[in-house]
């Protein structure tokens, strides 16, 4: 059987992936989901391997691996003026000029952001650029050894009107967007925007680490262990941004979904499983802390996912007190289970405030 070279590479494309993953089925999924035999599958792998693109490996599942480049600068942070374009310009642009050009405009972005908070906020004494590359994905890790940035939020927060803040409420502003400790010269949107535009955003600092995936899926990890390697490490904040080498998402498209061009960051997308680190959202307390400075928003998305309970306390506080207090905040639940869209249907008394956009279609499996 003869393909066309589309559909050779498309074979290929997702061997690649398939290994990128340690698929240990990855040559009788190739042969199933393409028709081809297990000599064609196996003919695919020695072609991806001499072009050494693949690499064998038999400490996993499926035998190989990807082949990784990793390249790794470092500069001093001094009072000497230095520009995070220009150290872009210098150390990274290079690295990553074989990916395709939505990704370039994705990691110039993202990089400059991310050089720019090292640079400007972290205190620290130097920066680690570190360049993962495979014929795949690149990740990009930029590290400081300051004083970490979940920290210096809480600083700043504690001088800003907040009662006795701490790492959970930083994490919470994260979430929101237009936080910063430099109020008048930055919009606090950086780490926003960067976490939507690339498929794995990771910021790291002290015994916590965020994670989001594709600007959607949240996790956060609470560790002792962690807060331990960073002392030993030396870490202050570790960003790590992984993004597909012909990703064909575009930047504008990712910036379209949460600003205007005249009003700058109005959308935002708060995850209420993440954002209630302690536990389900049931008290008031914890909806206050996502309430506050929604009223900078237009439109509010609260994602419920992987929420199975809300508290009568926390549904009020949101979706009465605040909705009520503030009607120029548009708030959108999603991904509601049935016992979550009925609470927030019982605390309206049967009259939501207009600016609550409770819809049957925001329900999960709806």
């Amino acid at each position: 059987m003869s393909f066309t070279e589309q559909k050779r590479a498309e074979i290929e494309k997702y061997m690649l992936r398939k290994i990128a993953i340690d698929d240990e089925k990855l040559i009788e999924k190739t042969m199933d989901s393409f028709g081809i035999s297990i000599t064609s599958a196996k003919r695919y792998l020695k072609k991806m391997t001499d072009e050494g693109n693949v690499v064998k490996q038999a400490d996993r599942a499926c035998g190989y691996g990807l082949f990784e480049e990793t390249f790794e600068e470092c500069v001093k942070i001094d009072e000497s003026g230095q520009q995070e374009d220009e150290i872009y310009d210098r150390l990274l642009r290079e690295r990553l000029s074989g990916c395709g050009k939505n990704a370039r405009r994705i990691w110039q972005y993202v990089c400059v952001e991310m050089l720019n908070n090292a640079l400007e906020h972290s205190r620290g004494t130097q920066i680690r650029m570190i360049v993962r590359k495979n014929i795949l994905y690149t990740t990009v890790l930029i590290v400081d050894d300051g004083a970490g940035v979940f920290r210096t939020l809480v600083e700043y927060m504690a001088g800003h009107g907040w009662n006795e803040p701490d790492e959970k409420d930083a994490l919470v502003e994260l979430y929101k967007g237009k936080i910063t400790s430099a109020a008048s010269a930055h919009s606090g949107e950086g780490i926003f925007f960067s976490s939507k535009a690339v498929d794995t955003f990771a910021i790291w600092s002290g015994g916590k680490m965020y994670k989001c995936y594709g600007g959607r899926e949240h996790t956060v990890l609470e560790s002792r262990l962690l807060a331990y390697a960073s002392r030993f490490q030396n870490i202050g904040t570790l960003v790590m941004m992984t993004l597909e080498n012909e990703t064909a998402r575009d930047l504008a498209e990712v910036f379209d979904v949460y600003a205007d061009v005249d009003e700058g960051l109005i959308r935002t997308r708060i995850p209420i499983r993440e954002a209630c680190i302690s536990g389900e959202p049931v008290a008031r307390s914890q909806a206050r802390r996502i309430c506050r400075r929604l009223e900078e928003f237009k439109e509010v998305i609260l994602d419920f996912d992987g929420v199975e309970f809300m508290g009568q306390g926390f549904a009020d506080e949101i979706f009465r007190v605040f909705a009520v207090a503030s009607p120029g905040v548009l708030l959108c639940p999603v991904h509601m289970e049935k016992e979550v869209y009925r609470m927030i249907r019982h605390v309206g008394r049967g009259q939501l405030a207009a600016n609550v956009r409770l819809e049957a279609d925001g329900m999960s499996g709806a």
